[in-house]
């Protein structure tokens, strides 16, 4: 009996320890006002106004960056500066600390780029990471100019106030540009944090024929899913596919993802029927992974 209740206790330790961690949100881009004032806060807060009615899961906190700028500006109000500042606060090895990412859109670029650059001694221990439908491989919509922000507010639902109002939003869509978003730091240096992929297929009219494969409305696969290089994708972790569908005479190549990049247990290869704007809905994806 005794042995029993040490085997329980024991158990309850572990399973406490598994949701023990600190999770550190990154959220994706905004158009029309600058999330920074969320820094270290939980949505709900009276000066966070990120997400209206989502609630992530477990002991989080947000990164709180201006997600109107490219995040990896070496400015105090960016992404990877404000994702650093949490980082150090939460998440040192040296102090005893863990934590996981949970990252959104431009927020799975901004942490890839952060963890690659600047985790590489293994200073932060960072168990893994989810990247809710993840722009780090960029998006084909990034390179239209002002045709990315009339997409950009489809998606966002924004109906009123001229394109002008969404200027300062032009800097983080070019950070997304696909070969510059891609060539912008080693994506496979993931310095031992496994990233775990959400993609979605659930695309609008009017972003369809801008991107290639399936996609969210504002994300392909092939940066959703991770994949090592641009392309028109069905499905996540290993399709082959031919440079044309025409070219008959041409062996369809295996194309596989970044080092240390794979899907999310509950996600199929196929990815959800979802929007990219519901790619945090399901809290399901936020909680620990086994």
């Amino acid at each position: 009996m005794k042995q029993s209740i040490v085997t329980l206790g024991f158990l309850l330790v572990m399973q406490t320890s598994i949701f023990a961690e600190k999770v550190i949100y990154t959220h994706g881009m905004n158009l029309v006002e600058s999330h920074e004032l969320c820094q270290d806060t939980r949505i709900g807060e009276s000066k966070c106004n990120v997400w209206k009615g989502i609630t992530p899961i477990g002991d989080y906190v947000l990164v709180g960056y201006d997600g109107r700028r490219d995040p990896l500006l070496a400015e105090p109000t960016s992404g990877t500066v404000r994702l650093l500042q949490i980082l150090n606060k939460y998440c040192r090895k040296d102090q005893g600390q863990s934590c996981r990412l949970v990252n959104e859109s431009l927020g799975g670029f901004t942490a890839a780029a952060t963890i690659s650059k600047y985790n590489q001694t293994g200073i932060y221990n960072i168990l893994y990471a989810t990247q809710l439908v993840s722009a780090e491989g960029g998006s084909e919509v990034a390179s239209l100019g002002d045709t990315a922000i009339q997409i950009l507010r489809a998606v966002f639902g924004i109906t009123t106030g001229p394109i002008d109002n969404l200027a300062d939003s032009r800097d983080a869509i070019q950070a997304l540009v696909v070969t510059k978003a891609r060539s912008s730091f080693d994506h496979n240096r993931n310095n031992g944090s496994i990233f775990y992929h959400v993609a979605a297929t659930k695309s609008i009219f009017i972003a369809e024929p801008f991107l290639p494969g399936k996609d969210d409305s504002l994300v392909a696969m092939h940066s959703s899913c991770g994949y090592r290089k641009a392309g028109a994708f069905s499905k996540c972790m290993g399709e082959k596919v031919k440079s044309c569908d025409l070219c008959f005479w041409e062996k369809a190549q295996n194309v596989t993802p970044w080092d240390g990049h794979k899907m999310h247990p509950l996600v199929p290869n196929g990815g959800l029927n979802i929007g990219h704007m519901q790619g945090h809905d399901d809290t399901n994806l936020q909680k620990p992974i086994n």
